[in-house]
């Protein structure tokens, strides 16, 4: 069996990594996993867990026992400068073939307490205020997680500022060309 493929959407907070990673997802016909939403699911049942243990424990761990068993996906997540590339992407590569599609914008931090305020779900009201303190965190690492990382893996860079440029059908083009199954 060849190798699967991760599609790894990767950016800053608020620069459309989710809603892009859906619709990678949707058009691909490949499931979609975030890890803000394996996050949201420990600390569902768990509200003082530790994001870093649940990444290390549990989602590095699922997207390879994914990988191991010939699972294609797409994942959206913030890969930070320094840490990722050995907690999580090296440790997917053994199993998987990988594709990176970094997102792009300006002001990303904006466009993530913009969304958090105007959020009628209700698990982001009732965690409002918790997550727009976590803007201040995401505004001070903006230099680890708003550029794509050096990681010798086939990347496309995508600037959300108005639509996808590339378009959507250009990214799709592009993971059918660079996923060599």
């Amino acid at each position: 069996m060849d190798k699967p493929l991760i599609v790894y959407v990767s950016g800053a907070p608020g620069s459309g990594k989710t809603t892009l990673a859906r619709l990678l997802a949707n058009e691909l016909y490949i499931p979609s996993i975030s890890s803000d939403t394996i996050h949201g699911g420990v600390a569902f049942s768990n509200p003082e867990h530790s994001r870093r243990q649940t990444l290390l424990k549990i989602f590095v761990p699922l997207m390879i026992e994914m990988s191991k068993n010939g699972v294609c996906f797409v994942v959206d997540q913030v890969l930070q400068k320094g840490a990722s590339e050995a907690d999580i992407i090296d440790k997917l590569r053994p199993y998987a073939e990988i594709i990176n599609v970094h997102t792009v914008c300006d002001n990303p931090i904006e466009r993530y307490k913009t969304r958090i305020i105007q959020a009628d779900s209700l698990n982001i009201i009732e965690r409002r205020e918790y997550l727009l303190e976590r803007a201040e965190y995401h505004k001070d690492n903006l230099d680890k997680t708003s550029r794509p990382l050096e990681l010798g893996l086939p990347l496309l860079v995508v600037n959300t500022n108005n639509g996808y440029n590339p378009n959507l059908g250009e990214i799709i083009k592009f993971v059918r060309t660079k996923y060599k199954n």
